[in-house]
């Protein structure tokens, strides 16, 4: 008899541990709010999933897709001015400028200090024709961040338009020209350009990027040094040209023409890359390396960059 109250105690005691360590029951409040918080979050993972599909089908040139999954976000979370942005970036590359003003506007009435929506407004104002709306958008993408480079550029493009230093119709047809994917059809389409206006440095630009492409090297050298003559502060066109002269072997010469458009454009990876590669080249391992280094701290995702100091570290 004494064992059988013992085994008893020993199962009330198991049993009020038991009771004592079960959670609390929620009231009905409580269960309601975390139901909405799983819902919530449940939410944003399904947008995040849409807008990840939307920027990778971006970045491979697929816009409907980018404009599907995008749309379908929205339909989640109608007030993510990003996604305006982002829609917005998609519609224009498709030529649907009203409609992707609509979304840069849309961008903006839910983030009144997005600058690059502002910066993107005033650019399809611009192909709209209506000069006084771009510059406005322009002037608030500045105010809300003046060292903002693309629109700093495209107001430099409005006033040139404006002043009547370069042509509507040569801007939109060097535009148009940009977009062709065959090199000889882009290179009388840039030649066409020039024969409309022959101080138009980007034309040089992109004809010499052209040539170099079609293989013909001698013409791209000639088109890119009338670039840099036409505009001296044309950090594109200066690495360019440093390019050229690196796949020649000119070693020295590209190593001053990649330090004058870094110069002009601290930042610029490209140029970066370039320099650190024709120092590898030039036997200046030190000097590549540490440039490396730099591009690295710039992006550190930099794939370039990082199959180069691969090479360097092998080399040491």
């Amino acid at each position: 008899m004494k064992q059988y109250i013992v085994l008893l105690g020993v199962l009330f005691l198991m049993s009020s541990c038991a009771w004592f360590s079960s959670t609390p029951k929620q009231s009905p409040e409580e269960k309601a709010k975390a139901e909405a918080q799983a819902a919530h979050k449940k939410l944003l993972a399904e947008t995040e999933t849409y807008v990840g599909d939307g920027i990778e089908a971006y970045g491979k040139g697929n816009d409907s897709l980018a404009i599907r999954s995008w749309k379908k976000a929205l339909k989640l979370n109608p007030e993510d001015a990003e996604v305006h942005n982002f829609l917005g970036m998609s519609l224009h590359r498709q030529g649907k400028i009203k409609q992707a003003l609509h979304e840069f506007e849309a961008a903006l009435t839910i983030n009144p200090a997005y600058y690059q929506a502002y910066n993107n407004a005033g650019y399809m104002w611009f192909l709209l024709n209506n000069y006084d709306r771009a510059k406005a958008a322009y002037d608030l993408a500045l105010k809300y961040k003046p060292d903002f480079k693309p629109a700093q550029k495209n107001k430099a493009l409005l006033d040139k338009v404006v002043e009547g230093k370069l042509s509507k119709q040569v801007f939109e047809l060097s535009e148009s020209a940009s977009k062709i994917d065959d090199e000889d059809a882009q290179i009388a389409a840039y030649k066409k350009v020039i024969l409309l206006d022959s101080t138009y440095a980007k034309a040089y630009n992109n004809l010499a990027v052209a040539y170099y492409y079609t293989g013909n090297l001698d013409s791209a050298l000639i088109y890119l040094e009338k670039a840099v003559k036409l505009k001296k502060d044309y950090p594109e066109a200066i690495n360019n040209l440093g390019y050229l002269y690196k796949v020649a072997g000119k070693y020295e010469t590209a190593v001053q023409l990649f330090l004058r458009a870094l110069t002009l454009k601290p930042k610029y990876v490209a140029a970066l890359n370039n320099l650190a590669e024709t120092y590898y080249l030039n036997n200046e391992i030190h000097n590549a390396q540490r440039t490396l280094n730099t591009v690295l701290e710039l992006d550190p995702e930099n794939s370039i960059a990082k199959r180069w100091l691969k090479l360097v570290e092998e080399k040491k």
